[in-house]
């Protein structure tokens, strides 16, 4: 499965992370902080495709969280095997 995150739709922290539980399918008591997410992203089980684009607006709209947020998903892409990153645009 291939799943596309639009940096546009993260326009703070808490909108940043209820979108990311709704496009990866986080469980309801996702914490939407970032040990919430890097624990979340180790747990998927099925493989995943996951490309971020529009970073600029990310860093725009976030500040130095864009950064946090960008390194523990790439980070998570790093320990679990089923969560390949594509380039981030």
């Amino acid at each position: 499965m291939k799943v596309v995150l639009d940096g546009r739709k993260m326009t703070d922290k808490e909108t940043a992370h209820e979108y990311l539980q709704e496009q990866l399918g986080f469980p309801e008591y996702y914490g939407c902080n970032l040990d919430a997410l890097y624990d979340c992203l180790l747990e998927i089980e099925e493989e995943i495709i996951l490309q971020i684009v529009c970073t600029e607006e990310i860093k725009e709209n976030l500040g130095d969280y864009a950064d946090a947020l960008l390194e523990t998903i790439q980070d998570a892409a790093l320990e679990n095997p089923n969560l390949q990153l594509t380039e981030i645009e």
